[in-house]
């Protein structure tokens, strides 16, 4: 009797918790997200691989906001301009008084993830797997340590509940090597067909 009870309880346990999730994506459907970009070739192609994933994943329409560099990406997301942008813990580290670069890729993402928190309440998610800044000629620049990773406010999150678990989805499957085939394929984010179909293979949508 009790091992039915106790099946019982996680059986109601599961569906309410399934309840939940579906009711926290349903909420992102037919909602606009804007996401701020640079013109270098990753930006633009990461950029509308986010836009279709998350499209696809919440029915979150993401358009894509021009910005000249990552300084500015980040200043329209710090003034509400845009939601979300690509940063690198390279120049993030770098343009932060008084922090020292970690003796990891990881550890410098932690301090960087820490300080970004805590003075702009804005959440790195989990990097993608690539290095950047990236130039026109798809190679990193000298720190090959700097990962990438998307940026986010909090109060974006409150709006879009389910948005970081969705993003981090795409953590460590865009590395060095797939960024520069998806640049190539995709015609530097232009064709949004060979996204769909780079995400449709890796099982993503």
């Amino acid at each position: 009797m009790m091992k039915r009870t106790e099946f019982f309880f996680i059986f109601i346990t599961i569906i309410f918790l399934q309840f939940i999730i579906c009711d926290s994506a349903i909420s992102c459907v037919g909602r606009i997200l804007n996401l701020a970009v640079d013109s270098s070739p990753d930006q633009q192609t990461v950029g509308n691989v986010l836009a279709v994933f998350i499209n696809e994943r919440t029915g979150t329409t993401v358009n894509l906001k021009s910005c000249s560099d990552i300084h500015e990406c980040q200043d329209m997301v710090k003034r509400g301009d845009a939601d979300i942008f690509i940063s690198y813990t390279g120049p993030a580290s770098s343009a932060i008084p008084g922090i020292r670069q970690g003796n990891t890729a990881q550890e410098t993402y932690s301090l960087v993830k820490q300080y970004f928190i805590h003075n702009y309440s804005m959440i790195w998610l989990r990097p993608f797997g690539y290095h950047g800044p990236v130039d026109q000629y798809l190679q990193s620049d000298s720190d090959q340590d700097s990962l990438a990773a998307a940026v986010i406010t909090r109060k974006v999150l409150n709006k879009f509940p389910v948005l970081d678990r969705v993003i981090n989805k795409l953590s460590g499957k865009i590395d060095d090597a797939v960024l520069k085939e998806l640049v190539q394929s995709s015609d530097s984010g232009k064709d949004k067909a060979a996204i769909k179909k780079f995400l449709k293979q890796r099982n993503l949508i």
